[in-house]
């Protein structure tokens, strides 16, 4: 009787800490839908020693080729104080994708720290803080959704300019190699 306890509260506790791991975080912000163009800021305020806080995000169906701007700043006072700033993005899979560390300001361009264009699904973004020692926290984040920029071809004029400078280039080195062999002829 006493293992059939002893197995069950086993198995309760893997259960439980089964769906702790496959859940999101109780405390994690749920955004929504991240709109491409838009924004999103709040603010985080703590008394330390430490603070995180999570946020869920989508980005919908016709979202493609995304880039997420994320800044953190922390207030820096007499009475306010951050000692580190810790920022990251996930997606779906837990896998990262950009992150930044600094103090009082961290941030990144996803696709300029990863180079990939993010497509629709759903991302996690988190801060992690240590405050300042007799100090509170005051920081604020901000997430925006922005479009990658396209490389932009060179046109043909570009080419044109170059070729030509070359051009240029190898008749004034021309230039310059028949006045030295003219001026060997005039010296013998």
């Amino acid at each position: 009787m006493k293992r059939a306890v002893i197995n069950s509260l086993g198995l309760v506790a893997l259960l439980t800490f089964a769906l702790g791991i496959s859940s999101a975080p109780a405390h994690a912000t749920n955004i929504g839908v991240l709109a491409v163009g838009s924004s999103f800021s709040d603010t985080i305020q703590s008394s330390g020693p430490s603070f995180s806080q999570d946020y869920d995000f989508t980005l919908n169906s016709s979202a493609h080729g995304i880039t997420i701007l994320a800044t953190s700043l922390g207030q820096t006072s007499a009475d306010f104080g951050v000692d580190m700033l810790d920022i990251a993005l996930y997606d779906s899979s837990h896998n990262l994708i950009a992150s930044a560390s600094g103090t009082p300001i961290a941030s990144f361009d996803s696709f300029a720290q990863s180079g990939l264009a993010l497509g629709p699904g759903a991302y996690l973004f988190t801060v992690l803080g240590d405050v300042t020692a007799g100090k509170d926290a005051f920081v604020s984040i901000s997430l925006a959704a922005n479009n990658v920029v396209a490389q932009t071809p060179i046109p043909a004029a570009g080419l044109l300019l170059l070729t030509g400078m070359g051009a240029l280039g190898g008749a004034a080195w021309r230039r310059r190699s028949s006045v030295t062999r003219g001026s060997s002829v005039a010296a013998a």
